[in-house]
């Protein structure tokens, strides 16, 4: 039977059956695909906001006292012109959020987890964590817009020289943290019993 490939449009909290990622191992299963909260992108979004305004500012404000020349004809097709290379920008600028937002994403599997972010266009950096490496595992929500809307981030202790790996911005946070906790204890013990059968 032929399996589906990762949906990487949906970010809950049940369990994928049937489905797979580039890398994964035999017998590894997903539990959990996530993002960061969508309201990260509120800041971008209000940013973008102003930024399609500042043409329309720019011409009934400034235009009609600085530059009086841009409102008559020919010279208004000059700004229709600056003004469409100006929004061609802003389209560039919105696809480049998106892409990162939606590029950006963690893959919880029965065995560790995998942390892809795409930093740009051409530069993509996955991480992995073996879920028995875990030693320490907490959530935190800091924030009222992070208590209202239920995002937060969850930092792993591990054994590593690098110390920590991290979740930020993610949803449901504390509900994560203890699937996280539930697929760790599930590794330990798996590990234990082959541990005792090999004796």
């Amino acid at each position: 039977m032929t399996k589906k490939s990762i949906n990487l449009h949906k970010n809950n909290l049940d369990k994928k059956k049937g489905y797979d990622f580039p890398g994964q191992h035999e017998n590894e299963k997903i539990a959990l695909v996530t993002r960061k909260h969508l309201i990260v992108l509120l800041p971008y979004f209000l940013y973008i906001a102003l930024m399609c305004l500042l043409p329309i500012i720019f011409y009934i404000f400034i235009v009609p006292y600085v530059l009086p020349a841009f409102m008559d004809d020919p010279h208004d097709r000059l700004f229709i012109l600056l003004s469409a290379i100006y929004y061609g920008f802003v389209w560039i600028v919105i696809f480049t959020v998106w892409a990162d937002y939606y590029l950006d994403i963690w893959i919880i599997t029965n065995e560790r987890i995998i942390d892809v972010e795409q930093i740009g266009f051409f530069n993509r950096v996955v991480s992995e964590l073996d879920l028995k490496r875990i030693q320490d595992i907490t959530s935190s929500v800091h924030g009222m817009l992070p208590t209202m809307f239920g995002f937060g981030n969850i930092h792993i202790q591990t054994a590593a020289e690098e110390g920590k790996f991290d979740l930020k911005s993610v949803p449901h946070p504390v509900t994560i943290r203890r699937r996280i906790t539930k697929l760790y204890k599930a590794a330990r013990e798996k590990d234990r019993f082959i541990f005792k059968g090999d004796e």
